[in-house]
């Protein structure tokens, strides 16, 4: 598959390990507050959005200010408005929360695929807090992880009460 990309350009070929896309582009003058973009790499949330009016050579520009949704740190872009930017492809899944082992990851259960997922960290300060107590307590403990470029991260725990197994 080496030749395929030189020889079509942009065009991705889809692979078996799932990396295929990581971000897609959108018209920068589309975007909204609270959808993603790609701000030198990294997946940040719209926070907010100026437009300038087209001068006398050139185009609207968008001016963009985003919170990256990891590190939670203020990132600005500007860009014209026809032109493209990345938007990253951000997940939400919920998952039950069943142990935590020694090193301090997070034995976390998907309720959908039956897989146990292993390699979340348990998150420090108050959330790894929560987390801790309602596993200790062996509460039904769902936690909230956003994926992104590759990057995990846990934004949300509840109890829920709901289930009964």
């Amino acid at each position: 598959s080496s030749g395929i990309n030189a020889e079509y350009g942009d065009f991705e070929v889809e692979t078996a390990d799932a990396g295929a896309s990581k971000h897609y582009p959108v018209q920068a003058s589309s975007l909204k507050k609270g959808q993603h973009i790609l701000i030198k790499g990294r997946p940040c949330k719209i926070d907010n959005i100026s437009t300038s009016k087209p001068g006398k050579h050139g185009s609207a520009k968008c001016s963009f200010v985003a919170i990256d949704i990891f590190t939670g740190k203020k990132s600005e872009a500007i860009s014209p408005g026809h032109a493209n930017v990345d938007v990253p492809i951000v997940t939400r899944k919920e998952y039950l929360a069943s142990g935590i082992d020694n090193a301090g990851f997070l034995n976390l259960y998907d309720e959908e695929s039956g897989d146990m997922i292993e390699d979340i960290r348990l998150p420090e300060g108050d959330m790894g807090d929560k987390i801790k107590g309602m596993v200790d307590a062996d509460a039904m403990c769902m936690v909230s992880v956003i994926r992104s470029m590759g990057e995990e991260k846990i934004i949300d725990v509840k109890e829920d009460n709901n289930k009964n197994y």
